[in-house]
């Protein structure tokens, strides 16, 4: 396990700092799925919220970033993203394309609620 990723409890938890852009964003994301699933761990929680200079995603990137997310998971490991308000699109449209493609993914603008939702799935939160 890579030394930015730590598990707790079943759990890895993935906090990425720094300057970055959406697509650096995006892969640091996906490379940590990608550790996850050849790990075994299947929850992955992201705290995105220090990363900087992440442009806000259009609907195109949004879907690349979910479909890119959802092969690297193979339906294997479920992702709670944070981040701020203002990434989060009114319908979660990455999330229902993410669930299209076969990966269990939400947003949050709350650490607890992210980890809730991690630990019970939809049916709690």
């Amino acid at each position: 396990m890579p030394p930015s990723l730590q598990v707790d409890q079943g759990t890895a938890h993935f906090r990425p700092s720094g300057e970055t852009t959406l697509a650096g964003a995006v892969e640091m994301v996906a490379n940590a799925i990608s550790v996850c699933r050849e790990q075994s761990v299947a929850r992955l929680f992201v705290n995105a919220t220090e990363l900087t200079g992440v442009s806000i995603p259009t609907l195109v990137d949004r879907f690349l970033a979910a479909e890119e997310w959802a092969q690297r998971s193979r339906s294997m490991v479920m992702v709670a993203l944070v981040c701020e308000r203002k990434y989060i699109h009114p319908e979660k449209f990455g999330v229902k394309v993410a669930r299209d493609f076969g990966l269990m993914l939400d947003v949050f603008v709350s650490e607890p609620d992210a980890l809730r939702w991690l630990e019970y799935g939809d049916s709690q939160v």
